[in-house]
């Protein structure tokens, strides 16, 4: 009964023991769970997991080894104790750590010398225990601690680092999952944005620019270029590396984006399809270009230049643009990064459809705008067309009244010249007769000086005295005014004189005078107006080749401007000077002591139909008539300055025609054929009063 009760005991014991122990590794698992899942991070977690493992196994060091997913190669990610900084990279079968994570089961090595599958890691391992990290019956890599001191691992040791390992796993895993979303969710972000950076601009050059340097940050690569498809031969190289790619045979391709490491050489430039080799018509057939490994990549000539521009891997993206060009996107990585993953090659087609779309929109821009260019430059020839149909119908209706005037001031002058000659010619015999008549009724005097009563009565009746001071005063009267009306009819003649379509030699100053003779009823004193004193300062001018009927006509416009500004003034003063200036011109500076003219004004002044008169009293063509005629027929200046009071009108005139000029006057007859029969008849007008003059 004894020795039942004691074995059951002794199980009881065993059992608590074994239930003690339980709870302790459940508890153990508890702990390094909430520790170790605590992290997203991949290293953080590794690093929580060794220090575990150090602490239960009573290990002196640890390192954690993760399998990797491109290479296959298992790479050290974390280290703990006295080969914390040891760092590398091995086989998935290579030595001990390789062996257990190709096998999946865990090992113990309390004597790493004389195990043949050791690796040598540079530094002192004696003892060492590995357990694999397997994740949904994956392995993913393996943890180890070991002591640089010969250690005996139990088994134990071995059951606790592999449950540490499931856990440390199972952490890992959920991390690299999170690093995977977080790293696509962070590319698709960069996408996103990548994508309304380059669709913000509608300018292509900037597009592209956007896209090859956004894309290189992106994925840190070595270069990203984007290069046309230009279907014709290279005539030349710039800014090539070497001489023998600047002619590859064959169609070309033009560099006209790049973004590279600054120590790279520029790519920009033309070529041959040859930097391709036998993948030209794969890029031309719109498929991709993935090449991991550049050395691999043929012809050698092709080789060559990927590699001189620090190409270790090429991935090439061909889009087509709306116009049917074939454009490349090509992207490199140094040679010591690995090759492309599907993730980016997924991630770069995405961005060469958007920068497909980009192009398109930046095409059917710029055709838009330059159908909106083309659109606004017909509308603004059709507004200065129709401008200048307005211009020219208010000019000619203008000149046929100028030419209607000119017309009808020469009949009117050649009507009052003939009858004025007739006095004027009689005037001198009317003086003469009555000179004799008075000398001869003075000498009767003499000879009879005792008069009859009846010629004394009327010789007092007539005041005989009076009349013989009076006669030869009134005689020199009617001789001033015949005089008068024969100097109205030759400024009449002056000013009305037609051009016809020609230049001849002008007397600027009888254009002048003539001109201030048709003004005098304007200038002379009446009612309250004090007259306005007119001040010539002349210099002797040689003729000038000109249209003398237009010259008169802006000498009219101006000086009846000064008149107008004058009204007003209580000294008025009009100041008429003439030059020979240095370059085969004269000047006119015609200057009235007015009130002066605003600045902003003077910058309308020779605006066609701008006035600053009352509505009905002026149209707004005289300065700008007069602009034309000095300007674009006599190829001279007129130009307006007023500061303050007074202003003044300047004009200069070549003393003879320009060559230019000359062969349009040639031209000119013709093109005033249709005035043919007016200016002849004004011609015979004036004809007429020459004669009559």
């Amino acid at each position: 009964m004894l020795s039942y009760v004691a074995s059951k005991e002794l199980e009881k014991k065993t059992l608590a023991v074994e239930l003690l122990d339980k709870y302790r590794e459940i508890s153990f698992l508890y702990d390094i769970a909430q520790k170790i899942t605590a992290s997203l991070d991949v290293q953080e977690v590794a690093k929580l997991a060794l220090e575990e493992a150090g602490r239960i196994t009573k290990s002196t060091g640890g390192l954690v080894w993760l399998l990797h997913e491109k290479t296959g190669r298992l790479e050290t990610i974390a280290g703990w104790g006295y080969i914390s900084s040891i760092r590398g990279s091995m086989g998935a079968a290579e030595g001990i750590i390789g062996r257990v994570a190709s096998s999946g089961r865990g090992e113990i090595v309390n004597d790493v010398l004389s195990d043949r599958g050791f690796t040598d890691l540079g530094v002192s391992v004696r003892s060492m225990i590995c357990a694999p990290l397997v994740s949904e019956n994956q392995t993913i890599g393996a943890i180890v601690t070991c002591c640089a001191e010969p250690v005996t691992y139990t088994a134990l040791d071995l059951k606790l680092l592999t449950m540490l390992a499931s856990h440390t796993a199972s952490a890992m895993a959920i991390a690299l999952m999170h690093d995977r979303t977080l790293q696509e969710s962070r590319r698709e972000a960069l996408l996103f944005r990548l994508a309304s950076q380059i669709r913000e601009s509608l300018e292509l050059n900037s597009i592209l620019e956007t896209a090859v340097s956004e894309i290189r940050s992106l994925l840190q690569l070595n270069r990203c270029m984007f290069m046309w498809y230009r279907g014709a031969k290279i005539s030349g190289s710039h800014n090539i590396i070497h001489p023998q790619f600047a002619r590859i045979a064959g169609l070309g391709w033009e560099v006209v984006k790049e973004s590279k490491n600054p120590d790279l050489p520029s790519l920009l430039g033309g070529y041959g399809v040859g930097i391709f080799g036998d993948f030209s018509d794969q890029l031309m057939s719109q498929n991709l270009l993935r090449v991991d490994e550049i050395g691999v990549f043929h012809p050698e000539t092709a080789r060559d230049f990927w590699q001189a521009g620090g190409f270790g891997s090429l991935l090439a993206v061909p889009l087509e643009s709306r116009s049917g060009e074939i454009g490349v996107l090509c992207c490199g990585k140094s040679s010591g990064d690995a090759g492309w993953s599907n993730h980016e090659v997924e991630l770069l087609q995405a961005v060469g459809t958007q920068l497909a779309i980009a192009i398109h929109q930046a095409e059917l821009y710029e055709q838009t705008s330059r159908a909106a260019a083309i659109a606004e430059s017909r509308a603004l020839e059709l507004q200065q067309a129709l401008k200048n149909l307005q211009e020219t119908q208010a000019q000619l209706i203008q000149s046929e009244k100028m030419s209607a005037l000119g017309v009808m001031l020469a009949s009117i002058a050649h009507e009052i010249n003939n009858p004025v000659n007739f006095i004027y010619g009689n005037l001198s015999y009317t003086e003469e007769y009555v000179r004799q008549m008075l000398d001869r009724i003075e000498l009767y005097q003499q000879e009879y000086p005792e008069l009859t009563p009846a010629l004394r009565e009327q010789m007092e009746f007539s005041e005989w005295e009076f009349l013989r001071e009076d006669l030869p005063k009134l005689v020199s009267s009617m001789r001033q005014g015949a005089e008068r009306i024969l100097e109205i009819v030759n400024s009449l003649r002056n000013f009305s004189r037609t051009d016809k379509g020609e230049m001849r030699a002008v007397d600027i100053h009888a254009g002048i005078d003539s001109t201030l003779v048709m003004l005098h009823h304007r200038l002379k004193a009446k009612g309250g107006f004090p007259g306005i004193e007119v001040v010539k300062e002349y210099a002797e001018l040689p003729p000038v080749y000109g249209y003398a009927g237009q010259l008169n006509q802006v000498f009219m416009n101006i000086l009846s401007n000064a008149i107008d500004a004058l009204e007003n003034h209580p000294h008025p003063q009009i100041t008429i000077r003439t030059s020979v200036l240095a370059s085969q011109t004269i000047g006119i500076g015609i200057r009235d002591n007015g009130p002066g003219i605003p600045d902003a004004v003077q910058q309308k002044l020779f605006d066609p139909f701008f006035t600053t008169k009352p509505e009905g009293k002026g149209t707004g063509l005289g300065l700008s008539i007069s602009y034309q005629i000095v300007v674009e027929k006599h190829r001279g200046l007129l130009k307006c300055s007023s500061q303050g009071a007074g202003t003044e009108f300047w004009i200069e005139i070549p003393i003879t025609p320009a060559t230019s000029q000359v062969r349009e006057l040639k031209a000119g007859p013709r093109a005033n054929a249709s005035h043919q029969s007016l200016d002849e008849a004004e011609e015979g007008e004036v004809r007429k009063l020459a004669t009559y003059q």
